[in-house]
């Protein structure tokens, strides 16, 4: 009789320790899983896209303004449909709407370059949690004698950061810019070397598996380095709303590819 007891209670004791030796391992199991891309992909809670860069993104998506007619570099006449006449102001109509119907977010900064940009892609990108990036950056550094190897660097930093947080990254050309504006402001010309940055990011791209969007064919003029007049801001340098519509064509199915 005590010895069918004591049978009962080991076997009793082997599931049991059976069982807790499951538990632990399951329990392991969980703490050392560590997610996919797809996984991470999946799990952000954030807006669909965040575009950072400069100021080409940051009017890109800013409400409706006026400027005083006398910072106006060139004659508009007659206004286009962007500008309205507000006596000693025009009133510029942007692209706020394009942003807000599309779950994306605007976090372009006037006049930085990549390195500001950098500095707070943390807190203006990965920390609001998107499905996808879109950078555009690289004018500025350009003109103020940055070198491109810098330039590269810290565009590689900005995508490998968004990378390692499951953020699909998605990075663009450089805009062209209009020739004769930049030599009014800059004795070395933008353009020639727009072309070899641009080139250098579609390589970088292909090279790490992030997407390459290509403004510049649909935007240049047909010197192959300045931008379209029709497509060129009261200032000659800056996209107008124009260049946006077709800008949007080309980001908004790369978006979709990518996120969905």
């Amino acid at each position: 009789m005590r010895i069918r007891v004591f049978n009962r209670i080991a076997m009793a004791a082997i599931v049991l320790m059976t069982a807790i030796q499951a538990i632990s391992c399951s329990g392991k199991e969980e703490e050392s899983h560590i997610p996919s891309p797809d996984e991470l992909a999946a799990s952000h809670q954030g807006p669909t896209a965040v575009y950072i860069g400069d100021s080409i993104t940051w009017q890109w998506g800013t409400n409706p303004r006026e400027i005083s007619k006398d910072k106006i570099v060139i004659p508009l006449s007659p206004l286009p449909s962007w500008l309205e006449d507000k006596g000693n102001n025009v009133k510029v109509s942007w692209r706020p709407e394009f942003f807000s119907l599309n779950n994306y977010v605007d976090k372009g900064i006037s006049a930085q370059n990549t390195t500001q940009i950098l500095a707070r892609f943390q807190s203006d990108v990965v920390n609001l949690d998107p499905h996808c990036v879109v950078i555009m950056a690289g004018t500025n550094d350009l003109a103020q004698g940055v070198s491109k190897e810098q330039i590269m660097k810290n565009l590689s930093s900005m995508a490998e950061m968004a990378s390692n947080a499951g953020i699909k990254v998605i990075l663009c050309s450089v805009t062209p810019c209009n020739m004769s504006y930049s030599k009014l402001y800059n004795p070395n010309t933008k353009g020639a070397h727009i072309l070899k940055l641009n080139e250098q990011i579609r390589e970088y791209a292909k090279s790490k598996k992030f997407t390459y969007c290509d403004y510049y064919p649909a935007l240049v003029a047909e010197d192959g380095l300045s931008l379209r007049d029709e497509f060129c801001l009261y200032d000659k340098l800056h996209p107008n709303p124009d260049a946006y519509v077709e800008m949007e064509k080309i980001i908004k199915p790369i978006i979709e590819a990518v996120t969905k």
